[in-house]
């Protein structure tokens, strides 16, 4: 039986915050249901914070409060999809939670410094 990786959620909540980086066309994989639904939720969050000259501190919270449901269904289609095999949304969302925030942050940072 092999172990869980620990950089597999990981992988998946970076490709999810990827898609905000590429503006221009995605690729197929980061345009599907979950990923796509994800990228718009941080980009909307981020967009509002930002808008409203909010402290990097509130991005975390914010992030993970509306975007829970986007982000469980991207997780679970990188787990269908192979990106993070021998995981379940439940056993892999802390890891996924945790990454999301810091991608999110430093999303953040760079549209501050526009």
């Amino acid at each position: 039986m092999s172990k869980v990786s620990p950089k597999r959620p990981v992988i998946a909540a970076a490709a999810v915050l990827a898609a905000l980086a590429s503006a221009g066309a995605p690729p197929a994989a980061q345009a599907a249901g979950g990923r796509q639904s994800m990228a718009q939720c941080v980009s909307r969050v981020l967009s509002g914070l930002a808008r409203k000259g909010a402290p990097e501190s509130q991005v975390g919270p914010a992030v993970l409060s509306r975007c829970d449901r986007p982000l469980r269904a991207s997780l679970a289609e990188s787990i269908r999809s192979g990106e993070a095999p021998n995981c379940t949304v439940e056993t892999c969302m802390d890891m996924a939670r945790t990454r999301t925030v810091a991608e999110a942050i430093g999303a953040y940072r760079q549209r501050s410094r526009r």
